[in-house]
């Protein structure tokens, strides 16, 4: 074969379509001119993508926005706040904050595959996205409602009924926790402020509402919630905890010995609040009723408020056990809790003493009623006995008025659950002494939920000492004499 013809028979076998060529750098251009293009337009769509969802976002601020002014403006309008309120709490407006959550996260799931494209441009892009999401997270127009709303236009009714104290209690609380509540300012973000903090755990501990509803409402996070609750609980602790003590002991005498029970510092019982079941041992906190429980015990004054509490035992133990396990039982028998002073009873000096029922054991300085075959003194003790411990009843019932978490099953863990029982008890005195009301029909909501958590039976206890009941004879003869002289 000549030249000519081995070069025609080349010709006729080389593609004429460059595109077709074999030759390593033309498939090597090929696929980077290809690569180059497919980023480009995935960086085009991510950006329309960015500002779209930028839109959606800068919508919703603005919905919440105009909200608020329309809640500032119309206030005094009572129908036009229940329509308000129903266009905030609208469902429609959690959907638009999923499907913006989804669209970003698919958003930087897409920029993240194609990073090695265009790092300075993608990279920038996710930066964005990441800024977007954080502001989303604050959720701008439902915090508004604590700011704009909540602290400058609500009076002491609404205060009242939601937080269950007047503004002005509601702000000494916030001073006395300041101390330990207080956070620093950062480059990334300001803290949430004090009164946002006390406002977050009293409204997660007065209403029954979830951890998600209550960070919905307060524009924080769940976990947010969850955190601030238990540092509230136990800086109330650390900070309040002297408002749980016997701090006037002879006008607390005076009030029982009004009552009808002299030289008597306190009424003592114990209530099982629900709790959801533990993780580890949980047979252990199932009361006799069925249900997982946790038992407070506590000493009441002749005003309903607690002088000492005690949380944490599984409701399974007996009342009894749990009070001989108590810092009251040991101060009690110390002689550090009671004041030093004694009263004279036929020729005795009586030390002061609490009020138990049946379920606890008959002590020198712990008056229980007689049981048996009543005669007209032990009857007469025994009524009176019983009058001055509705004190208690009174403070148990008034206590899950106000911090309903404490009515049905209380979502913490059983560790936590002490502070929270505590911090609740904490604050029932401060309402108390504030003269706080409270609201019609609470009490009513406190028996009805009660239904499905019934106390258990109480058991009772027999057991006593010749000491104990003389006591408990001088103090019934005591009674009988004071009747007798009364109906002269």
């Amino acid at each position: 074969m000549s030249k000519m013809e081995r070069e025609e028979e080349i010709s006729r076998t080389t593609p004429q379509n460059p595109r077709e060529s074999n030759n390593p750098d033309d498939i090597r251009s090929e696929m980077s001119l290809t690569e180059d293009t497919m980023a480009s337009a995935a960086i085009t769509v991510a950006t329309a993508a960015v500002a779209a969802v930028k839109t959606v976002i800068g919508i919703h601020a603005r919905i919440f926005t105009r909200l608020a002014t329309r809640r500032e403006l119309h206030r005094r309008n009572s129908d036009d706040m229940e329509e308000l309120e129903k266009m905030v709490e609208n469902a429609a407006t959690l959907r638009l904050r999923a499907v913006v959550e989804s669209s970003i996260d698919s958003l930087r799931s897409m920029l993240c595959s194609c990073l090695f494209q265009s790092p300075a441009v993608l990279a920038g892009l996710i930066d964005e996205l990441y800024i977007m999401e954080r502001a989303f997270w604050v959720q701008p127009g439902r915090s508004e409602w604590w700011e704009k709303v909540v602290l400058p236009h609500w009076g002491d009714p609404l205060w009242q009924e939601n937080f269950r104290m007047s503004r002005r209690t509601f702000m000494e609380l916030c001073d006395m926790l300041r101390p330990v509540l207080e956070r620093q300012t950062t480059n990334m973000r300001a803290p949430i402020t004090v009164e946002k903090q006390v406002a977050i755990a009293i409204w997660k501990l007065a209403t029954p509402d979830s951890y998600r509803s209550v960070a919905e409402c307060f524009g924080v996070g769940r976990s947010t919630v969850s955190r601030i609750v238990m540092e509230v609980c136990q800086a109330l602790y650390d900070v309040c905890h002297h408002v749980v003590h016997l701090t006037h002991p002879q006008a607390v005498m005076k009030g029982f010995a009004a009552k009808g029970f002299p030289h008597c510092i306190g009424a003592i019982d114990a209530t099982h609040i629900p709790i959801i079941a533990p993780a580890h041992r949980a047979t252990e906190y199932i009361n006799s009723k069925g249900y997982y429980s946790m038992v407070l015990q506590a000493l009441v004054d002749h005003q309903g408020q607690f002088t000492d509490v005690y949380a944490g035992r599984s409701g399974k133990v007996h009342d009894a056990r749990i009070f001989r396990s108590s810092p009251i039982f040991r101060a009690m028998n110390q002689g550090t809790f009671s004041p030093d002073r004694t009263m004279n009873m036929e020729g005795e000096e009586v030390k002061p003493v609490i009020l138990g029922d049946l379920a606890y054991p008959l002590l020198p300085w712990l008056m229980t009623p007689y049981s048996g075959h009543l005669d007209t003194r032990k009857q007469l003790f025994n009524d009176t006995l019983g009058r001055c411990r509705t004190v208690v009843d009174y403070a148990f019932e008034r206590l899950r008025g106000r911090w309903r978490c404490l009515l049905s099953r209380l979502d913490v863990r059983e560790r936590y659950a002490p502070r929270v029982i505590v911090a609740c008890c904490i604050l029932h005195n401060i309402c108390e002494a504030k003269g706080e009301p409270l609201q019609d029909g609470w009490e009513e909501v406190v028996r009805s939920v009660s239904r499905s958590y019934q106390q258990p039976e109480r058991q009772p206890m027999y057991v006593s000492n010749p000491h104990a009941r003389e006591v408990r004879d001088l103090f019934s003869s005591y009674m009988e004499q004071r009747e007798r002289r009364m109906q002269v």
